[in-house]
């Protein structure tokens, strides 16, 4: 009797045994399969830079490269000239993209009616097309769409522009770095208090002549967006976007 039940416990313990394997082997194929099955968000960021083309703007694609970002570079017309025709056509060569940023940039004349504004605008879409072969429809206000300039006026304007074929772009996330007396630290905190709150925020820095601390707080800005698991990428490939008015 007693070899009879040494053999019924160790086949007890083989049943034993066997479901728990049995059940080990269930859940790790069940959590294999959630696993795989997890979609991981898509996050984009949108770099842009207004009031180029500068000497800044080179040290900008230099670092972009460095980093595979791409970006969009509002363009003044009166920065335009034959001596920085060769960092246009390199913003173009290396995939970025060119918006218009108007001629003037001087909000009291600029904005002195929807007429004014708007020949601005296709003055400096007309020049960029044939005269550096860029042909870009992507607009974006100085002082951004709620200029003070603008008040009470904004619809009309966005709606004149739209009907023109423009598409306008104001962002989410600012550095403040043109802006009193921007330092690196300053520039980065501002981008990183807000970047991270969005999945496809739109970032307005600067790359005109006296942009020099942006060119020195970029470095740090793309490694830590780059990090949270976000590319960048062209206005070109979004829909527009507009600040809302607070009601």
């Amino acid at each position: 009797m007693t070899g009879k039940r040494y053999i019924l416990i160790e086949l007890f313990l083989v049943i034993i045994l066997s479901y728990l394997l049995i059940n080990l082997f269930l859940t790790y194929n069940r959590e294999q399969t959630v696993s795989s099955n997890i979609v991981v968000e898509e996050k984009i960021c949108y770099l842009t830079f207004d009031d180029g083309p500068s000497k800044n703007t080179e040290k900008i694609l230099d670092i972009l490269a460095e980093y595979d970002a791409k970006a969009t570079f509002f363009l003044l017309g009166c920065e335009l000239s034959e001596e920085k025709r060769p960092v246009l056509e390199r913003i173009i060569k290396e995939g970025h993209e060119v918006g218009l940023h108007s001629n003037i940039h001087k909000y009291d004349k600029l904005y002195a009616d929807e007429e004014t504004c708007l020949k601005d605008f296709d003055s400096e879409y007309q020049v960029l097309k044939e005269e550096y072969g860029v042909d870009t429809k992507l607009l974006r206000f100085p002082g951004g769409s709620t200029c003070v300039c603008l008040k009470g006026r904004r619809e009309s304007f966005i709606n004149t522009m739209r009907e023109n074929g423009f598409r306008c772009f104001d962002w989410h996330v600012s550095g403040e770095d043109s802006v009193g007396n921007p330092t690196v630290w300053s520039i980065q905190k501002n981008v990183f208090d807000w970047v991270f709150n969005y999945n496809y925020p739109i970032v307005l820095l600067h790359d005109s002549k006296i942009a020099d601390t942006t060119v020195e707080a970029l470095p740090g800005i793309l490694e830590k967006v780059k990090e949270a698991g976000y590319s960048f990428e062209t206005l070109e490939e979004r829909d527009e976007y507009l600040f809302r008015l607070k009601k």
